[in-house]
């Protein structure tokens, strides 16, 4: 009777999966966190920009290719099954939508259109008229 052996690079790569292939180096990691630091700072920079529709769909867009950068490189996501791909886009899909749904909600849905409810204003309120008594004038320009 023979008997298989198997190698102990077989055994290892069958109880640890995830080790089965080879990680990237350092220097990589770097450069991921420098393009991570870019974005950030275009972020950052979008505050002093003119408010709008590019403005909201940049932010969107840059809250996407960082998502994927860092599930897929400092979660080692590009390295796991497909299965947990699938399941990190549904949350990002899922999480966009709801963000969408919000942000229209506050830039489209102002007025309800029911006039039984009380819509907030749409201009800042004028402060209270004072309650101090008016300042007294001078004895001689009541008259002129």
């Amino acid at each position: 009777m023979t008997s298989v052996v198997e190698s102990p690079s077989d055994t290892e790569a069958a109880e640890h999966p995830h080790e089965a292939h080879e990680h990237p180096g350092t220097p990589l990691y770097w450069k991921v966190g420098g393009i991570l630091a870019v974005l950030t700072a275009l972020e950052i920079s979008t505050y002093w920009w003119p408010e709008g529709a590019a403005t909201s769909a940049l932010l969107i867009v840059l809250m996407i290719i960082k998502f994927a950068l860092v599930a897929l490189f400092f979660m080692h996501l590009q390295f796991d099954s497909k299965l947990l791909r699938s399941v990190f886009l549904g949350g990002l899909i899922l999480a966009v939508g709801i963000y969408l749904a919000t942000l229209s909600s506050f830039t489209y849905w102002r007025d309800s259109g029911i006039p039984e409810w009380n819509d907030p204003p749409r201009a800042k309120p004028l402060p209270p008229p004072s309650t101090a008594p008016p300042a007294p004038q001078p004895a001689g320009s009541a008259g002129h």
